[in-house]
């Protein structure tokens, strides 16, 4: 029985009208007097319980010569109500939900498109919120993406399928990578280090994916430039513990197309991987 008080509470019913629905169910016309005992509640609240149950249909109320007898009606017919009233009331809370999120969302973007007036952000520390930040701005992205990274010659190879996706939808990607003897790429979680003279392979592997790229002795800073109206720096400074580096974002048109111009005078001072190859196995001999 306690399992079934349990469960008709979970239906929304209270500990004491679960208690007098079971009683309905186990006698036949029975007082509220007798209802309250075998429930082992208050008599007022019994009567309280009784009456309410009849007005939904749950239970009939028999006057007799001397005192209100009580019997449960058809079970199938108490289910059915039951069921009916627990569809409407879900259906009510879903308009409702509904209702009061068409009327909100607006109020949301209404802020976002507020917040959106900071043109510049500032990011502290070395954390996930870095590499977050940088993606949110990238899926915000329509046209370009131009990248120069430096990131201590560290590269995360999961964001090829992100790349591929944008070069997909028309976007184009031109990347820029610091040709360090440390260049390191994430492959399964694990970082592994690429030796110079392999790096025109793994270049080109990149570039199967669809995007630009071209590598170079030295690159000061990491930078990604978003459809030439937003820019994100990290500030690289060997001299300042990642942890407490900073990186910004610039929402500023004219910004942006400045930092492109930069861009574009060191990509074209850059070579293609197999160039590059070509220039380090000359200096290496030499």
């Amino acid at each position: 029985m306690n399992e079934i008080i349990k469960n008709l509470e979970a239906l929304g019913f209270t500990n004491y009208e679960s208690k007098v629905f079971c009683v309905l169910f186990e006698g036949n016309l029975l007082t509220a007097s007798e209802i309250a005992k075998k429930a082992e509640i208050a008599r007022s609240s019994a009567y309280d319980i009784l009456k309410s149950f009849t007005e939904k249909g749950i239970c009939n109320e028999i006057q007799t010569s001397s005192v209100a007898k009580y019997e449960i009606i058809d079970p199938k017919v108490v289910q059915d109500k039951i069921e009916k009233e627990i569809h409407d009331a879900y259906r009510n809370k879903t308009t409702k939900l509904k209702d009061s999120f068409d009327k909100l969302t607006p109020i949301f973007k209404a802020k976002e498109l507020e917040a959106e007036k900071v043109d510049v952000e500032l990011i502290k520390g070395f954390n996930k919120h870095r590499y977050a930040k940088l993606m949110q701005l990238w899926e915000g992205s329509e046209k370009e993406l131009l990248l120069m990274n430096k990131l201590e010659g560290h590269v995360d190879s999961t964001t090829d399928e992100f790349t591929r996706e944008f070069i997909k939808k028309g976007g184009t990607v031109k990347t820029i990578y610091e040709a360090s003897k440390d260049f390191k790429i994430k492959v399964e979680g694990n970082w592994q280090v690429i030796a110079p003279d392999k790096l025109a392979e793994f270049v080109n592997e990149m570039q199967g994916e669809g995007g630009e790229v071209r590598l170079t002795d030295e690159v000061n800073q990491f930078m990604a430039i978003f459809d030439r109206k937003i820019v994100y720096i990290s500030l690289a400074d060997p001299t300042v513990s990642r942890y407490n580096r900073s990186d910004i974002v610039v929402k500023n048109k004219n910004f942006a197309e400045s930092m492109a111009q930069y861009f574009e005078l060191t990509w074209g001072n850059s070579l293609p991987a197999d160039e590059y190859q070509k220039k380090f196995n000359n200096e290496s001999k030499g």
